[in-house]
């Protein structure tokens, strides 16, 4: 088996999850058919299927296990997400931004001056 391709996974979480494609996609930011082409894909490298179409949409058995493992992969994203990213900085962030001549005399200062 090749690896996952948690973009694929993601959008059978999401089809679940809205149980509907376009809802889905809309979720996602993408279009209905592009996540068409991700379950199906799915399906083809598994070769079975992991959504039965009735309502409410459900995960085939092997559709359970991919999420159950998705699921718990994202989970961990997070967490490492959260110790890895403070949430509250411990002093001013220091930024370096590169601003043409003009646009620094025209607009730019104006534009953050509320975040200084």
């Amino acid at each position: 088996m090749k690896g996952l391709d948690y973009k694929l996974l993601r959008a059978l979480d999401a089809v679940l999850q809205e149980q509907n494609f376009e809802r889905a996609a809309r979720s996602l930011h993408l279009t209905q058919s592009a996540i068409s082409q991700r379950i199906k894909q799915l399906e083809q490298q598994f070769a079975e299927p992991l959504l039965i179409r009735s309502q409410p949409l459900l995960a085939t058995p092997l559709g359970q296990k991919l999420l159950a493992h998705y699921r718990q992969v994202h989970q961990l994203e997070l967490e490492l997400a959260g110790e890895l990213t403070p949430a509250t900085p411990q002093g001013p962030i220091r930024i370096s931004i590169a601003v043409n001549a003009d646009s620094l005399a025209t607009w730019f200062l104006p534009a953050i001056a509320p975040m200084l």
